[in-house]
């Protein structure tokens, strides 16, 4: 395995604005498991149906997808908005593939070794 020596760190505008992203996006992620996880009784049942009165998301394309078991329980077992979770879970992945924070096949060369200044 590489060292973070041998790797170029300096990343393109677009890339740096996807690892921001990517930041900011699994910082949202882990907010919302910690507060997950410290959820009572207190807090009144309206309060996860507040989010869906209030679209200031993105437009998002319908799409068919095939998940393991598992994975989808695991997900519908957190509740309401569990399908934005998945989608911002796939969207932190991209981003980190994006910025280089990953290495995904098409920063690898044809023997796996990481393409520099590509």
């Amino acid at each position: 395995m590489p060292t973070k020596d041998e790797f170029n760190n300096e990343r393109t505008l677009r890339e740096e604005r996807s690892y921001v992203e990517m930041i900011g996006t699994l910082a949202d992620l882990q907010t919302w498991y910690d507060q997950y996880r410290l959820k009572t009784d207190v807090i009144p049942a309206e309060w996860d149906r507040i989010e869906a009165a209030i679209p200031v998301r993105p437009p998002q394309k319908v799409v068919s997808i095939r998940l393991d078991e598992d994975v989808a329980r695991w997900f519908r077992a957190m509740g309401l908005g569990h399908q934005r979770r998945m989608n911002a879970v796939l969207r932190a992945y991209m981003l980190a593939t994006i910025s280089r924070v990953i290495e995904s096949k098409k920063n690898l060369d044809w023997k796996g070794d990481p393409m520099r200044g590509r």
